[in-house]
C-alpha cells in the first residue's frame, strides 16, 4: 500500500467532484423511487409513467458520470496498486477521506433505493396475481354462464305473419 501523493490529488479531487455530482442524481433517484411506490399502491397509472421517464433519465446522467468516473478510478487504484480507496494507509489527505466517505453515502443511497425498489416490484407482484386471479374467476363464471345459456334457453321460434 502507497501513500497518495501531490500529483494524485488532482485526480482525488476530479473522483470527488464526480462522486458528489453522483450522490446527487442517487438523491433525485431515491426520491423518485419512493413516489413510484406511491403510484404503484395508488394505482396511478398517469403518474407511474411519468416517473418512469423520469428515472430512467437519471439513469441515463448517472451513465454518464460513470463514463468519467469509472477509468479514472480504475486508473488511480492502478497506479496506487491497491484493490480498492479503502486499502490505502491511513495516514492519507484530507481528499481521500473525503472521497471514501463519499463512497460509503453512495452505497448507503443505493441500499436504501434498493429497499423501496424492492418493496415496489413485491407490490407490483401482488397487483398481478390479484389480476390474474380476478381474470380466472371471471373465466370460470364465463364458462357457467355459457353452459346456463347452452342447456336453458329456449328454441328459437319464427313467427309466420302472412298466414
Amino acid at each position: 500500500m502507497r501513500k497518495v501523493d501531490g500529483m494524485d490529488n488532482i485526480i482525488i479531487e476530479k473522483l470527488t467532484q464526480l462522486m458528489q455530482n453522483k450522490i446527487q442524481k442517487l438523491k433525485s433517484f431515491y426520491e423518485i423511487t419512493e413516489k413510484i411506490s406511491i403510484a404503484v399502491v395508488s394505482n396511478n397509472l398517469e403518474d407511474l409513467k411519468n416517473l418512469l421517464i423520469a428515472k430512467q433519465k437519471i439513469i441515463e446522467e448517472i451513465n454518464e458520470i460513470d463514463k468519467d468516473f469509472i477509468p479514472m478510478y480504475n486508473n488511480f487504484k492502478k497506479t496506487n496498486k491497491v484493490e480498492s480507496i479503502f486499502a490505502l494507509e491511513d495516514k492519507i489527505t484530507g481528499e481521500v477521506s473525503k472521497l471514501k466517505a463519499l463512497f460509503l453515502e453512495a452505497k448507503n443511497l443505493l441500499q436504501k433505493i434498493k429497499e423501496v425498489d424492492d418493496k415496489s416490484r413485491r407490490e407490483v407482484m401482488d397487483i398481478f396475481q390479484k389480476t390474474g386471479d380476478k381474470l380466472e374467476e371471471l373465466s370460470k363464471n364465463k364458462e357457467g354462464y355459457l353452459q346456463y345459456l347452452k342447456y336453458y334457453t329456449p328454441d328459437n321460434y319464427f313467427l309466420d305473419k302472412k298466414r
